[in-house]
């Protein structure tokens, strides 16, 4: 493996690629780092720390990283593996007596966990205590194919953090500084953050308006902080820091002359277990990923031919990625204080691992503006929806110079690209849902949009009573919309680290209970609340209560 050289003109096409992408996205500033074997080969600060006072970002400044957590995490359970208090094989329960799933879930392990593949729901952050979020998962939906599917699990990592307590018999902070974080070099890394690192911290942004598209020039503030020690993402760290953990994926699980896990629990840790793996960011073809899969902890892909394994972070006002490219020996990490549901940091380690594989010609743009060269034929042209209620919708999708117009009451603007396979149209009259294509038709929010005409069954008053806006108190997942379309309800979110990033379909699967999801394996469940003059006041989604929102 051959060590990482970069020039200063190279650098300097980085920091500009860089610099540009900030400008088109809610992203005020971050850290970036290219390493090898050997430690950190470049690595610079850019835009702001703060926004409302201007402070300039600094390479020092920590930042949440997020869902990298679950790397350090897996590592630890892997180096209690070593030292026999776990097999990674052996049901969880047999450790944790109280941990309850129902059956066939007794039967999940350390490895359905690690890998996302326990069928336990996403997480829904309702309680911020780790332990008592675990206990609740007894009351809550999981899906019925134990090993067999990939689905991202935050709880199941808040599992994880309960095993390695129970069987180590202190806290997961300090089991992971004292047998990782220190032995990789790091002891200034905070786990658990807590009230007295902020001063050393960046701080995390959010988008003003949550409930609406974000477009270019929109305004951000800083985000909610508040204290956090679960093993989904517990850890704050530099771009220096974060790099180290780079360093121990290019060297086999040692690093400074410390084997902090066997070769044999590394080999689990980046070789893929689950059938499939995270999803990788839409913004052009940059990535080249040809192959993604999760393993013990981390993304296992093939990149140009290339076994790397990498991880994103989401957090609250803060977006991470580490890519490491165990067969070129070298990788990119990269921390941002913008929230987490914006991945610019995966896209910047990306961008950077292309380049230095296959040279620097071929940067991709920033620019979100969607371009008619990239569309088919079938996108363009004259789409009309009309709703039960009479509501009728059109709109006028057409070439304009190389960009996409689109026209809706006779108000012109243009299509723009998000992370996902939405668009956003920067129309002010259509900021409150996403477009997107379902491969003959526009949808928007309601609306179907088709060049045919349209029939579909009226909504049940059980329907009717959900649709609207809802709102709750968790930083996470803060609002939602229900409407009803082409004869289904769909849950919409604008945005949130935790929202999902597609409509999700409302599938009625008893008395007041839904499956979020039109897949039949899905665990995650929305439950009604009380109806009042025919309207719900109140949903619960996987424990988080909502209530109906005076806005609409």
């Amino acid at each position: 493996m051959s060590q990482v050289t970069i020039s200063e003109f190279e650098l300097t096409q980085i920091k500009s690629y860089v610099q540009n992408l900030i400008t088109h996205n809610p992203i005020p500033g971050g850290t970036v780092a290219i390493f090898d074997t050997s430690g950190v080969v470049a690595d610079f600060a850019f835009g702001f720390a703060e926004l409302a006072s201007q402070t300039p970002m600094k390479i020092d400044h920590k930042f949440e990283i997020g869902s990298i957590s679950k790397t350090l995490t897996s590592l630890l359970v892997l180096a209690l593996a070593d030292d026999g208090l776990i097999d990674i094989d052996k049901p969880v329960i047999d450790y944790i007596p109280w941990f309850d799933c129902g059956k066939p879930f007794a039967a999940i392990t350390a490895r359905h966990l690690m890998s996302h593949t326990s069928g336990l729901i996403m997480g829904s952050d309702h309680i911020p205590d780790e332990l008592a979020q675990v206990w609740s998962l007894r009351d809550l939906s999981r899906s019925g194919d134990l090993g067999e599917r990939f689905h991202y699990s935050n709880v199941g990592y808040m599992v994880l953090g309960a095993l390695i307590q129970q069987v180590s018999g202190s806290t997961v902070s300090d089991q992971l500084r004292n047998r990782v974080l220190v032995p990789m070099g790091i002891p200034d890394a905070r786990v658990g953050v807590v009230h007295a690192d902020r001063k050393v911290m960046a701080t995390g942004h959010w988008p003003l308006y949550d409930d609406q598209t974000w477009l270019e020039g929109d305004p951000l503030v800083a985000a909610t902080w508040f204290e956090i020690a679960c093993a989904d993402g517990n850890v704050a760290a530099d771009i220096r820091e974060l790099s180290k953990l780079g360093q121990l994926l290019l060297s086999d699980g040692q690093l400074d002359g410390h084997q902090v896990i066997s070769a044999k629990a590394f080999n689990q840790l980046v070789n893929p277990v689950a059938p499939t793996g995270e999803d990788i960011a839409n913004w052009g073809d940059h990535s080249n990923v040809t192959s993604s899969r999760y393993g013990l902890g981390v993304n296992v892909e093939t990149i140009h031919e290339n076994h790397c394994v990498t991880h994103g972070g989401g957090m609250v006002g803060y977006a991470t990625f580490l890519l490491a490219d165990l067969t070129a020996g070298l990788g990119v990490s990269v921390l941002t204080n913008g929230n987490g549901d914006f991945p610019a940091a995966q896209l910047i380690a990306r961008v950077i691992h292309n380049c230095l594989l296959k040279g620097f010609e071929n940067i991709p743009s920033p620019d979100a503006k969607v371009h008619a060269a990239e569309l088919e034929d079938v996108f363009f042209g004259e789409f009309t929806s009309t709703l039960d209620c009479g509501e009728e919708m059109k709109i006028q999708v057409r070439p304009d110079d190389d960009l996409v117009q689109i026209i809706c009451n006779g108000e012109q603007g243009y299509l723009t690209r998000t992370w996902s396979k939405r668009f956003i149209a920067t129309n002010p009259a259509l900021r409150k849902f996403h477009f997107e294509w379902d491969g003959e038709n526009w949808t928007y929010g309601p609306h179907l949009l088709s060049t045919k005409k349209q029939n579909f069954l009226p909504p049940s008053a059980d329907q009717l009573s959900l649709l609207g806006h809802y709102r709750c108190y968790s930083p996470w997942f803060t609002n939602f919309r229900i409407v009803y379309r082409s004869g289904s309800l769909f849950m919409i979110a604008s945005g949130g680290v935790e929202a999902p990033n597609i409509d999700q379909e409302l599938v009625a699967i008893g008395l007041g209970i839904y499956r979020i999801g039109s897949d039949e394996w899905m665990p995650e469940r929305l439950f009604i609340g009380p109806v009042i003059d025919g309207k719900a006041i109140s949903v619960t989604r996987d424990g988080l209560a909502y209530s109906r929102s005076f806005t609409d």
